[in-house]
This record gives structure tokens, sequence and C-alpha cells, in this order.
């Protein structure tokens, strides 16, 4: 399976009403977090995959000319951030896999 097919099952199993950070989501699929961005930004305008569910480490919205939409999808799932703009750490996903653990690395241990 290619990194590119990891990252997009990854990202597509993101449930909705949770977010998880750029960070995150390249630890998972074993990428460095820069290639996550490049693949995030060249995703098809009409895509369904959620790439609105991935914000900063600091839980919030980097500013970018889809942020707008980004906030707007996000509090169509329930996701509202506090006055600081920061998501609630309750919906961060995954909430087990320990940090560093990668899709990739489970896969060839099964």
């Amino acid at each position: 399976m290619t990194d590119r097919t990891v990252f997009y099952q990854t990202l597509a199993g993101i449930p909705q009403g949770y977010y998880t950070s750029y960070g995150r989501l390249a630890d998972l699929c074993g990428v460095h977090v820069r290639q996550v961005q490049a693949w995030l930004r060249t995703l098809p305008r009409d895509t369904e995959l959620p790439w609105f569910r991935i914000i900063n480490s600091q839980r919030k919205i980097t500013e970018h000319p889809g942020a707008p939409r980004q906030y707007q999808r996000l509090a169509e799932e329930g996701l509202i951030p506090d006055d600081r703009g920061r998501f609630p750490l309750d919906r961060y996903w995954p909430t087990s896999a320990p940090a560093g653990q990668n899709i990739k690395e489970t896969q060839v241990r099964s």
C-alpha cells in the first residue's frame, strides 16, 4: 500500500464530530507533516474526504483561503471553538492510539 493510499484511508476514517492535527495524521501515516499538508492542498475541490477535520497542533484552524468553509463544516458537526479559537480536546482523534504509532507499522505487525 502506498503512503498516499494510507493517507486517504486514514483521512477517510476520521469520524464525524472529531478532528485531528496535521502532525498526528502524519504520525499515523508514517510520513512527514509537510507531506500531509501537500496532499491536503492537492485534494480536488469537490472531494468527499473530510479535509476540514484537520487542524493545527494548537487545536486551531490555520488561516488559509478555505478557513471560513472549514469553520462552517466543523460547526455542522457540532465542533465549535472556544473564545480562544481552540477546539475541544475531548473531540481529538484518535483517542486511543499512542503517539508515534503509525498505520503502516500496525499493518506490518498484523
